[in-house]
């Protein structure tokens, strides 16, 4: 069976963490190279999944003729460069969420990479999640009839004292915590109830002290089909971590929730489902009778899961089942909810022309009333 030749672009957490099982169980791709601007991280990545080469540049991986496609593990902020330089040398790019800081780079994304034709996937790995999966078959299938609101909360917290070096709720990031975390509910909401045309928001720092970008959200949408979705994010919480999805339909209620979150699990939601205020029907994904860590991170680890898809869609000449469309129409939803904070105004799309977000986040954090002094906690993710 063919495998697709992979180079892997920036050896840090989550190429360490998240994708190590995907990386080891792998059956339709092959990691042949790796890369980071750190010798001491490539290397050790090089070492770690043994792989035949590591590089310090850029140039030299997408140069590698090895290499069918590449995995951008970059900070989103650094998403740009290597996906136009491997779109150029005419590798396909598997490029990590959020795609980029603004629609303005998102655009500049599809468009290298349609000219080059080379597939671009971005990886929003709840949507190869089997719970999640679940929720969005029987939403399609009426078992809601028609769903008119979904409320999704995310809630983790990260209070602590951020490295130096540390990208996120950083000015240069082009965003904080709805940015980097919100991308995954907001997928969702547009995923399970279809296109937004209106957006609207409130942001704030609460830790003004620590953090230049917002570490507390609330954003609004109404979707095309008329359906409001909610989502309500923050790192302030002193309670566990909460991911939870509520789907208002005419014939049902929904509510998906996880213990703790979804993205480190192995464990299915715990999904509901309501009817007239009477029944409650548990539609919770049950494991094998024989459940062991290892069956379920090679038959379902979603990192996994998306990764084979991708390897899929190039030996098969197929659209990935999330597109740099998808990528960017997220992009435009958190550039949106910004843009409605800042200006106090609803905003409808598509958008047009996105401002430079730093003024907004200065004035944002200076305005700020409140302070967590020298508190730090976190809670299980």
């Amino acid at each position: 069976m063919r495998k697709v030749k992979l180079g892997l672009i920036g050896c840090g957490w989550a190429a360490r963490s998240l994708y190590e099982p995907a990386f080891r169980f792998l059956k339709k791709g092959e990691l042949v190279a790796v890369m980071d601007i750190v010798h001491s991280r490539a290397k050790y990545l090089k070492e770690f999944y043994g792989a035949k080469r590591y590089y310090t540049r850029l140039k030299e991986i997408v140069n590698d003729d090895e290499i069918d496609a590449v995995v951008v593990l970059t900070p989103p902020h650094k998403h740009l460069e290597p996906v136009i330089a491997a779109a150029e040398a005419g590798k396909h790019v598997y490029c990590e969420k959020p795609m980029a800081p603004t629609i303005r780079e998102a655009d500049m994304m599809i468009d290298v990479c349609k000219r080059n034709r080379v597939k671009l996937m971005i990886a929003f790995m709840k949507r190869f999640n089997k719970s999640f999966r679940k929720v969005k078959s029987l939403i399609d299938e009426g078992e809601l009839g028609q769903v008119f609101e979904l409320r999704a909360i995310w809630d983790n917290a990260r209070v602590t004292k951020p490295p130096q070096d540390a990208y996120r709720l950083k000015l240069y990031s082009g965003g904080g915590f709805l940015q980097e975390d919100g991308s995954h509910p907001l997928d969702i909401c547009r995923w399970w109830l279809g296109d937004v045309e209106e957006v609207s928001a409130y942001v704030s720092i609460i830790a003004p002290d620590r953090h230049e970008t917002e570490d507390l959200a609330c954003v609004v949408m109404r979707h095309r089909s008329g359906a409001i979705s909610t989502l309500h994010i923050t790192m302030l919480t002193h309670m566990i971590g909460q991911e939870t999805y509520t789907v208002f339909g005419t014939e049902g209620t929904l509510e998906m929730k996880w213990i703790y979150h979804s993205s480190r699990s192995l464990e299915p939601a715990i999904i509901r489902l309501y009817r007239n205020s009477r029944e409650i029907i548990d539609l919770t994904l049950s494991p094998k009778a024989s459940w062991n860590p290892l069956d379920e991170l090679r038959e379902n680890w979603q990192y996994l899961v998306e990764l084979e898809h991708f390897c899929e869609c190039i030996i098969e000449d197929k659209t990935p089942y999330c597109t740099g469309e998808d990528g960017r129409a997220v992009v435009e939803l958190v550039n949106a909810a910004y843009l409605s904070a800042w200006k106090g105004v609803k905003v409808k799309l598509p958008l047009k022309e996105i401002p430079d977000f730093k003024e907004f986040f200065k004035e944002l954090r200076a305005k700020s009333p409140w302070s967590l002094g020298d508190k730090e906690w976190y809670s299980w993710y």
